[in-house]
């Protein structure tokens, strides 16, 4: 691979990974934590890449040297074509954003939680009516909180529509590092406030949480059509 080759795709690489942190699509890949992870990747290949741009104009161009040997050309230049092919991948990580994942494509562990961690007192919900609790979080703490705080607490919960042939469920995806590891959390959604929703409209529903194996079950008080958030996963 030739100097200008490297130097060009380490700095598409690096400006592609900067352009998906400053507009935020990152979180279509990875969760929202690893942005700073991310910006300072960006910019150690934006400067790896200058760094190596300049050094070779200083020494008379990425041609100076065995490059210029015509039997070294000769040698190489059936690879260029395939080498460009590299750039694609990284085009399209510029200039397409993919959609978020569907239920379908999330692993299905995640709908049940296991009973078999340590039960232990979780602290107090926030105060308030109503306040927003992530579904993760409701789910986890409806199988091993010891203290109750979900007991007859009316909770906020923001999630998607499924409708399974048992009734109608609020789900979530759920990434613990990127889109690759994705799982789905639910909750089954009962009661007169619930109506009849098309699969992934995005709820805001009002409601107090039953516990139940090997999933809890949220009485709707109210429910809410709202747009889908800008990072999907919980």
């Amino acid at each position: 691979m030739k100097r200008e080759t490297e130097n060009t795709l380490l700095l598409l690489v690096g400006l592609s990974t900067g352009l998906i942190t400053y507009t935020g699509v990152f979180t279509r890949y990875v969760k929202p934590a690893l942005l700073p992870w991310l910006a300072a990747t960006a910019v150690l290949l934006l400067g790896l890449a200058l760094v190596a741009i300049v050094a070779d104009i200083r020494r008379g161009g990425p041609g100076h040297g065995h490059d210029q040997d015509p039997d070294h050309q000769e040698g190489h230049s059936h690879r260029t074509g395939v080498v460009w092919l590299l750039v694609v991948p990284v085009v399209l990580l510029i200039f397409v954003t993919p959609p978020a994942l569907r239920p379908q494509a999330a692993a299905r562990s995640a709908t049940t939680v296991s009973n078999d961690a340590l039960r232990r007192a979780f602290p107090p919900l926030p105060p308030g009516r109503a306040p927003e609790v992530s579904l993760p979080e409701v789910l986890v703490r409806s199988a091993h909180d010891t203290s109750g705080s979900l007991t007859n607490r009316l909770v906020t919960i923001t999630g998607f529509v499924l409708n399974e042939r048992d009734g109608v469920d609020l789900a979530r995806i759920v990434i613990f590092c990127c889109a690759a590891d994705a799982q789905l959390a639910r909750i089954h959604l009962r009661g007169d406030a619930v109506l009849r929703f098309a699969d992934n409209t995005w709820l805001r529903v009002e409601g107090r949480v039953k516990s139940g194996a090997p999933i809890p079950t949220l009485d709707a008080v109210t429910v809410t059509r709202v747009d889908a958030p800008a990072n999907p996963y919980a």
